[in-house]
């Protein structure tokens, strides 16, 4: 026991009899994630007042566990690392509380990382905004009785509502029903406390008929170019879905 150190994973809400059963194991397992070297840590149990998570470190592990704390302190936790941290402060917001990791040394305690929780600056709502742009999509309604007509686009799983325009331009959109385009206009934005942008309003000035060319058709367009090297290219539709991959191999 004498070559161990104990963390403390200190939180200000609940008490060892207050804090549901479940919530601990959630953050006793965000607490193990994020000081890793798993045969190195043991659970020591709960201290008595707030909820106090304790863990025994083997001494030669400390130096290896307080490094990656130090990590996250100083800014440069890796990716792993700072989706568990931010999943804690989240935890911890969520529950009105605080929450710090310390070594409960033998004449004070030092303190290794701390969690803003409830103290974090809140996200803020901002806008409206109005904003000169477009939006694609096949039109799959027109219609209305007044000056203002409104259509609705739709992109993938997205749909457009709030979309409106003149009489005049809707009846050109109107030969368009159920076919790919581009409307230009003025939108109006609020970019929501979660970072979402959600379009409150797009007035159409004017559209484009979209190009429905296919897929072959592109690469057919691609190989004719002079110089190109895509008629070297023996599976030009595998390499085209390779370049839409990111390095994590997600599709794009």
């Amino acid at each position: 026991m004498s070559d161990e150190r104990r963390l403390i994973f200190y939180i200000d809400a609940y008490s060892p009899e207050t804090i549901p059963m479940a919530k601990l194991a959630e953050y006793m397992a965000d607490f193990a994630a994020l000081l890793g070297k798993d045969n190195a840590v043991h659970f020591a149990g709960l201290e008595k007042g707030s909820t106090k998570i304790a863990v025994r470190i083997e001494h030669e592990d400390l130096p290896k566990v307080t490094a990656r704390l130090n990590d996250v302190r100083r800014g440069n936790p890796t990716k792993e690392m700072a989706k568990v941290f931010d999943q804690i402060d989240d935890r911890l917001a969520n529950d009105n509380a605080v929450g710090r990791i310390y070594i409960d040394g033998p004449d004070e305690a030092v303190a290794l990382l701390a969690f803003p929780g409830r103290t974090r600056q809140k996200p803020q709502s901002y806008g409206p905004f109005n904003q000169e742009g477009h939006l694609d999509g096949i039109l799959i309604s027109i219609g209305g009785k007044d000056e203002s007509i409104s259509l609705r686009l739709q992109n993938g799983d997205t749909t457009y509502t709030n979309c409106d325009t003149t009489r005049h331009i809707a009846r050109e959109l109107g030969k368009h029903l159920f076919e790919p385009l581009r409307i230009h206009g003025t939108g109006r934005w609020m970019r929501e406390a979660n970072g979402k942008w959600t379009l409150l309003r797009f007035r159409v000035h004017r559209f484009d008929v979209l190009k429905t060319d296919s897929l072959s058709d592109t690469v057919h367009a691609l190989r004719s170019i002079m110089g190109s090297q895509w008629k070297d290219i023996a599976d030009p539709l595998a390499e085209l879905e390779n370049l839409r991959r990111d390095d994590e191999g997600e599709l794009h």
